[in-house]
């Protein structure tokens, strides 16, 4: 998440020119403005307030300054980095407007959620978290840092390859502002590929107004977001995947110094009018500090309908059964994570994180921001996890056509007298599959016909979905209600 200070670097002293008289190691920024008058009220010689709009300042201050914020207002009431006094004004301007209006967000895809939900490995999870602490320090300008974003890389491309897929691929994004570089993950998208379906986080770590920075563990800050994206792509694949929608993973570089790689990503986009349909992030999903488990961000970068997509999921999915968990909102403050720089150009952004603010991790950005701290498990991760699948496969859906493009309009699946009764497209041996309301596999079959039936007077009244599946990656699903 961000810091509220950083270690200037050589990659930051391009943004520190002459402002009146250049001072030493200070930055030009963004800030709220509540916050830069209380700066200047205290510490007058560290920062110059350059013009305010609308309760954001552009300022050109020594960074450590923020670090007296603390205490005084919510976590995460900090800045935002500008590389120039000119980009700094700039985004005193009104924010874009959005690329059109509030996406009609729905729920369909039960059959294949329900499924996924029940592959999700918290022991998968602390794999990843462990790796990326594995390195101590993923401080942007140290090599370690680009070495943890290469080892996941690869971690992402085996998974696409044990998976045998061709329209999934990773790539490698260079920074101008910082030397580390992010990682973004695409699935193809197959019947509305110029709709973009986006999750991320970021994989840099620091231990505050350091400079040494050799120990910066950043196990929750932000190992824990990493793996549960990495974990949401591992589910996907396994559950074969494919959306309508054009789907990406990202792992951005350089967030702690002022949102560094996702501000140059989000501006690209906007640049090239990407059409981004919604933008969740992952920063601090692991440490179990409220009483509830996912707290949703309602700050102004925050989308309001995307929050309440997100409250839908949660209430089809989690509200009760195997996969239960609860929800509340909170506030983080002025660009508190990478969610920002997409909603400063223009896209439906929002932030599910790991308590309240003030409730959270206190061991973020110091040494102490361990795997053990947070008790050696990963199951609150996991809740995380969950709705990032809901939230891909329902946003972006499950395309309807499979491997070899079968029509699913020639195939039926229909119940009378507790009888299943199939009529399939398909040209190979399938298996089928009944799941109960709470994700439970009920009934499991194999069959070499695609025209059959199945008896289903065992199972008692309530709601189910059958799914089936062929050997070449086809799937079609049916929800029906016995009684």
């Amino acid at each position: 998440m961000r810091n509220k200070f950083l270690f200037l670097t050589p990659f930051l002293f391009h943004a520190i020119f002459s402002f009146g008289q250049s001072k030493e190691n200070f930055i030009f920024a963004t800030m709220e403005t509540e916050n830069a008058f209380f700066l200047q009220k205290n510490h007058a010689d560290s920062i110059d307030l350059i013009s305010s709009k609308d309760n954001l300042s552009a300022i050109y201050f020594h960074p450590a300054t923020a670090e007296n914020l603390h205490g005084k207002f919510a976590h995460g009431h900090g800045y935002v980095f500008r590389n120039s006094k000119e980009n700094a004004l700039q985004s005193l301007q009104e924010k874009p407007s959005q690329k059109k209006a509030s996406f009609n967000y729905t729920i369909s895809e039960q059959a294949f959620i329900t499924t996924a939900l029940n592959d999700v490995d918290v022991k998968e999870i602390e794999k990843t978290i462990l790796m990326l602490e594995g390195f101590k320090t993923r401080y942007h300008t140290r090599q370690e840092a680009n070495n943890a974003v290469l080892k996941l890389k690869e971690v992402w491309e085996k998974m696409i390859a044990d998976a045998g897929r061709t329209d999934v691929f990773v790539r490698i994004v260079d920074h101008v502002n910082t030397p580390m570089k992010s990682l973004i993950l695409t699935f193809n998208g197959i019947e509305k590929k110029d709709e973009f379906v986006i999750i991320g986080g970021h994989a840099d770590s620091t231990v505050g107004w350091n400079a040494n920075q050799t120990f910066a563990p950043g196990a929750d800050d932000n190992a824990s977001g990493i793996a549960t994206i990495t974990e949401v792509l591992r589910v996907l694949l396994k559950n074969n995947f494919k959306p309508q929608r054009t789907t990406e993973i990202m792992a951005y570089a350089a967030e702690e110094i002022g949102l560094v790689g996702s501000k140059e990503i989000a501006q690209k986009y906007a640049s090239e009018n990407k059409n981004v349909i919604g933008y969740v992030q992952f920063d601090m999903t692991n440490y179990k500090g409220s009483t509830k488990d996912v707290i949703l961000m309602t700050d102004t970068y925050c989308d309001a309908n995307l929050n309440s997509f997100l409250m839908k999921l949660m209430d089809e999915y989690n509200k009760t059964g195997l996969h239960q968990f609860t929800y509340d909102t909170s506030k983080c403050g002025y660009g508190c994570s990478d969610h920002a720089s997409w909603s400063e150009n223009g896209y439906p952004a929002t932030l599910p994180f790991e308590s309240k603010i003030g409730e959270d991790n206190p061991n973020i950005h110091t040494t102490g921001d361990t795997y053990a701290f947070m008790g050696s498990t990963s199951t609150h991760a996991a809740k995380f996890t969950k709705l990032g699948i809901e939230y891909v496969v329902e946003a972006a859906k499950t395309s309807t056509l499979g491997t070899n493009d079968i029509d699913k309009n020639s195939s039926r699946i229909y119940i009378s007298n507790k009888i299943l009764s199939y009529q399939l497209n398909f040209k190979s041996p399938i298996s089928i599959n009944i799941i109960d309301a709470i994700g439970r596999m009920i009934k499991i079959m194999n069959s070499e016909n695609a025209n059959g039936s199945v008896n289903l007077s065992n199972l008692s009244a309530g709601f189910y979905i059958a799914t089936i599946n062929d050997n070449q990656g086809n799937s079609i699903s049916h929800k029906f209600v016995l009684k």
